[in-house]
């Protein structure tokens, strides 16, 4: 059985964050937002942006972190998924 976007996201998070890695990131927004906050201990900057905020019926979220310059953002219609996979590319950057 293959894993989930929002399972491999978690894992490649697990690798970089280890225990800091919130429980189930990519699938809660709530830990999603406290995973921005371990980044954001990290140096990084977060954004969060709806990008269809008028529709009533699509959904699409922006993320960004940002440090030394460098933007690293994703975009999905999930808000948690979005912000781990802009985790992971800032995280994977160095």
């Amino acid at each position: 059985m293959s894993e989930s976007v929002a399972e491999i996201l978690e894992n490649q998070l697990k690798q970089y964050l280890g225990e800091a890695m919130p429980a189930h990131a990519a699938h809660d927004i709530h830990a999603a937002l406290e995973l921005s906050e371990v980044l954001e201990a990290k140096g990084f900057s977060f954004q969060l942006k709806d990008l269809c905020p008028k529709s009533l019926n699509e959904t699409q979220w922006g993320a960004v972190f940002i440090k030394d310059d460098r933007e690293f953002s994703a975009n999905n219609a999930q808000s948690a998924v979005a912000i781990c996979t802009a985790a992971v590319g800032a995280l994977s950057s160095k």
